[in-house]
């Protein structure tokens, strides 16, 4: 959101939802390709032992789209944080077709107290959660 209270989540070892508002809604478009794009900010904590994994859920209470789209994005620096975007390419949806996704993360260790956190509505708080879906053209070729 835009101008509103932060907001943080306590990633843990399971995938999960950490905000029922973390989600894209979208037509499939006529080639039936999206690319599926995220922007989060991730805290490693005090550790720096976790990786961070994220992944697509077709529901608000996490169901993966395929287990295939979890995917390690980044190994936690001790002390550190940073906005983390990653992409996904979602093929074979048919075309007219409305399907909303949301954001899935969990963590390979919960040492330290690694986190997720979004929203500002003073100074030098954190950036937006961003789910965006981009449709793709008809001649994209996918390796499969």
């Amino acid at each position: 959101g835009l101008n509103v209270a932060h907001a943080i989540y306590t990633l843990t070892t399971t995938m999960a939802v950490p905000d029922a508002g973390m989600n894209v809604c979208f037509v499939a478009p006529k080639s039936g390709i999206v690319e599926i794009e995220v922007q989060i900010y991730a805290d490693g904590g005090s550790s720096g032992v976790a990786d961070l994994t994220l992944g697509l859920s077709d529901n608000a209470t996490y169901n993966a789209v395929q287990t295939y789209y979890e995917q390690g994005v980044l190994g936690f620096p001790r002390f550190d944080h940073m906005e983390v975007v990653h992409k996904w390419v979602v093929s074979g949806l048919t075309a007219g077709t409305t399907y909303k996704y949301w954001l899935g993360a969990k963590t390979t260790s919960t040492s330290g107290t690694p986190t997720l956190k979004w929203g500002a509505n003073t100074n030098n708080e954190f950036p937006p959660a961003i789910m965006k879906a981009t449709a793709l053209p008809s001649n994209t070729e996918i390796e499969t």
